[in-house]
């Protein structure tokens, strides 16, 4: 049996959760968020970030090593496109989506709006908060539309492209802000086609659930939801500590 551990509120964890639903492959879920975690998780991250995926005792970190191990121990059906050219064009907006995307949306505007007034009790800045949505986010969703297939998703089938998009928007939903259809038309259908896919629904509707559920409670949430949880958990009641790293990757 796979195991992820990491909460589906991260956008990373949720890229790991629907690539498994995309090939169909069988896991349970340890929701845990790293900075309520203790030495036992930092024993098999060091960089105490989620997700990890365990498989058969095997130990593998971050999102994107984690697609790649499963990408290559289960091939089909592939998340990658067919081609040398086309795979490497996934990879890379694989990579814009896992750091400049989540530069501003998940560090800069959800963490703004949720993350730090939810976890570390700071005061929410609303106006750094509308500084980034009004400065910082244009010219991303400016490089997405240049991006966006006309219609569909980006290599005719669903795949890491587009699962690692629209991951973001999400999160960025929580932090209240939604694309302008009529300024990014092909980027908002494009996202739309994304998220409505069974792969990204289902985990995005765990999300939805958890968002505002304490986190020593996200298990019982989970499992009410018909979602296999592990029998034990990384989670801890303590205050909440940071890594060396952010949590998410």
């Amino acid at each position: 049996m796979l195991t992820v551990i990491g909460s589906p509120v991260s956008p990373y964890v949720r890229k790991v959760l629907a690539t498994l639903a995309v090939k169909g492959l069988d896991f349970e879920i340890d929701p845990v968020v790293a900075f309520y975690t203790d030495d036992r998780f930092t024993r098999l991250n060091p960089l105490r970030r989620i997700p990890l995926l365990i498989d058969d005792g095997e130990v593998v970190a971050d999102s994107s090593v984690i697609v790649q191990y499963l990408e290559e121990k289960h091939p089909e059906p592939p998340v990658l496109p067919a081609t040398p050219r086309e795979r490497a064009r996934a990879r890379w907006i694989e990579e814009f989506a896992d750091t400049r995307m989540a530069d501003v949306f998940l560090w800069r505007a959800f963490s703004t709006a949720v993350l730090l007034p939810g976890v570390f009790g700071r005061e929410r800045d609303l106006d750094r908060l509308q500084r980034v949505l009004a400065e910082e986010v244009p010219p991303v969703m400016d490089c997405l539309e240049a991006l966006a297939p006309e219609s569909g998703f980006l290599f005719d089938d669903f795949g890491l492209a587009d699962i690692s998009a629209a991951m973001m928007f999400r999160n960025m939903r929580y932090a209240r802000w939604t694309p302008d259809a009529s300024r990014w038309p092909k980027s908002a259908r494009w996202i739309a086609a994304a998220e409505a896919h069974p792969a990204l629904a289902t985990c995005g509707d765990w999300a939805d659930a958890l968002i505002r559920v304490p986190v020593l409670e996200q298990r019982a949430a989970l499992k009410a939801l018909g979602v296999r949880v592990t029998a034990e958990t990384l989670a801890v009641d303590q205050p909440p500590r940071r890594g060396p790293m952010t949590q998410f990757a």
